[in-house]
């Protein structure tokens, strides 16, 4: 019998050993030479790229490089889907490309979308790819992609570093008879736990009012969080400041806004205002959004909270975008959002399930013609509602009554977009280019045309970099909410015919724009000595204090690159300043994480 108890004891400690696994993805990473020599000549550009982690489905995008500037609120496209302001423009996507993990070429005959020779010149280009070949890997059970509960990605811990674990954190929803406040639970989820192990989950409760939406945590403190509920049967909408405590009810911070609360009101009815929830830039601002989306809503706007005090700042008043009394003529709704707000660095993605349109804007202007970067409404066919021929409201942009289904939007490092698509077949996602370009709707493998809910970029570094999203393999009309993790990655870099060799002594001192930038975590600045010299490569905040020296030393005339890895800085703006022999030169350079 000892024997016999051994030997049951030995093979239960093998199957926990089995299934007790980590969640360890296969990272992808897609690198190409930062600064490529083509000489827009008619002829056709081979350019290496080298895949690591998975094979990836890849898209290879050419911008305009530094004409920002010049580019003032321009609307164009059928219908006037895309506007974009201050922001570089796409002139060529190729189309899909299998690359197999290792190097391949990505070729292009340095035409434009509409056939036409692009002029010599710089410009910026793209690589984006996602694994549209390998079976989806769990990520966790525990908390998953709700269509109204929203999912907080945080990727920053309580010193201001980078995460080399991510959280989730699952908000939840509920809609109680009784407008009281009732108790909601609240799920976070380290990643890289073993998947099915729920005693990995963290979860608190907090007393709130009729809910649905994201958290949001007070700045290096995860021990502090905001949510946002509907009060009184939906006249007021309350944003509250709480206390984690695991595994009980969390604490009301009375100190914040009017004791605890921060209350906003609206003409809507219970349960069509339930917005992203709560939204930090990870500084010092907390969004939550004023806007109706059952009907009648002329409102939307985002108001800007002092995360500190919870005092209200401003309000950016997006109703020219999101509201169109057109469409309620036409049988949908007056207002579209948005639903959801996505951060990422000094930017702001906007979205909803409701509508059409899809945007991204620089919410530290208070003037909305001037905070929108670009829009993607209907025209393109990505994103769009009603485009069907024969549709009864042809073209109704806020209508919630038709597909696709947009219940999250996410853009990565280098302002990719996407959200996950129902309602138009067996595909996952949509995706925009860096300037709200439709690039196409995309299929994972083994994809259904069932409901889904998630399409999540995590792009901070970490070994978790990818894509998250809903599974609906083999689902038999059950919804399919867990999570699931496939490998997704993107860079960039320049086109030029001018890329000056090594060996080349150039004619005088010159300093290239660093590449790439934005960056995440590394970027490469080059620069031109005329002669020999010392020379330093500083780096310095908005504050003007230096927080990195890269070079200070004697160096030969000629051309040299250094690269600054900040994976120990918090995302933003810097300076870079070079100097040599009395000359020097400054760069401005986005950190996004």
């Amino acid at each position: 019998m000892k024997k016999v108890a051994l030997l049951v004891a030995v093979l239960l400690f093998s199957v926990a050993s089995v299934y007790a696994v980590n969640f360890t993805p296969p990272v992808m990473t897609i690198t190409a030479a930062p600064a490529v020599e083509y000489q827009f000549d008619g002829s056709t550009l081979t350019m290496p790229v080298t895949v690591t982690g998975s094979p990836a489905g890849t898209y290879f995008l050419v911008f305009t490089k530094d004409k920002f500037g010049s580019i003032s609120k321009v609307r164009n496209g059928y219908l006037g889907w895309h506007y974009v302001n201050k922001i570089d423009t796409c002139l060529y996507v190729s189309p899909l490309t299998q690359l197999s993990v290792g190097t391949s070429n990505m070729t292009w005959n340095g035409k434009d979308e509409a056939g036409n020779q692009v002029a010599a010149g710089d410009y910026t280009y793209y690589l984006w790819g996602v694994d549209n070949t390998t079976t989806r890997i769990q990520v966790t059970t525990s908390v998953g992609f709700q269509p109204w509960g929203f999912m907080t990605l945080t990727t920053k811990g309580e010193t201001g570093l980078t995460l080399s674990n991510p959280i989730l954190t699952q908000g939840g929803e509920s809609r109680p008879a009784s407008p009281d406040t009732h108790v909601q639970g609240i799920t976070r989820w380290v990643i890289g736990g073993d998947p099915t192990d729920g005693t990995l989950a963290q979860t608190t409760t907090a007393n709130q009012y009729d809910t649905c939406g994201g958290v949001a945590y007070l700045k290096n403190n995860l021990n502090v969080f905001f949510f946002d509920g509907l009060k009184g049967g939906g006249a007021t909408k309350v944003t509250m400041k709480y206390n984690w405590v695991p595994s009980g009810a969390s604490e009301l911070q009375t100190d914040w806004g009017d004791n605890g609360e921060f209350q906003y009101s609206g003409a809507w009815p219970s349960g069509w205002n339930f917005g992203p929830g709560c939204v930090t830039d990870g500084a010092d601002y907390l969004f939550v959004v004023n806007a109706d989306i059952s009907g009648t809503g002329t409102e939307s706007q985002i108001i800007f909270l002092d995360i500190n005090d919870g005092s209200e700042l401003k309000r950016l008043d997006l109703a020219d975008w999101w509201v169109n009394p057109d469409d309620y003529a036409k049988g949908g709704q007056n207002c579209g959002g948005p639903t959801e707000i996505w951060v990422q660095g000094n930017v702001a993605a906007l979205g909803s399930h409701t509508t059409c349109v899809n945007q991204l804007i620089d919410p530290y202007f208070t003037d909305a013609a001037d905070a929108v970067l670009w829009s993607n409404t209907n025209g393109d066919l990505i994103g769009d509602h009603n485009w069907e021929p024969g549709s009864e409201k042809a073209w109704v942009c806020n209508d919630y009554n038709v597909g696709p289904y947009k219940y999250a939007f996410s853009t990565d490092a280098n302002l990719f977009s996407c959200f996950p698509s129902f309602d138009q077949g067996a595909v996952s996602f949509g995706l925009y280019g860096p300037d709200g370009t439709g690039i196409t709707y995309l299929a994972l493998a083994g994809e259904t045309a069932y409901q889904k809910f998630g399409a999540m970029f995590v792009d901070s570094g970490s070994a978790y970099d990818g894509l998250l999203c809903t599974n609906n393999i083999g689902s038999t009309g059950g919804i399919d909410t867990t999570v699931f993790w496939v490998g997704s990655a993107s860079a960039k870099g320049t086109l030029s015919p001018n890329i000056v060799g090594v060996a080349d002594a150039p004619a005088a001192f010159a300093v290239s724009q660093n590449v790439p930038n934005p960056f995440n975590p590394n970027t490469t600045i080059n620069y031109n000595l005329a002669k020999a010299g010392k020379v330093t490569v500083d780096v310095f905040n908005v504050a003007g204090q230096k927080v990195a020296s890269l070079v200070n030393g004697t160096m030969s005339a000629g051309s040299h690159s250094v690269t600054w890895n900040a994976s120990k800085f918090s995302a933003g703006v810097y300076f870079c300043t070079v100097k040599s022999n009395g000359a020097s030169k400054t760069l401005k350079m986005t950190l996004l994480k």
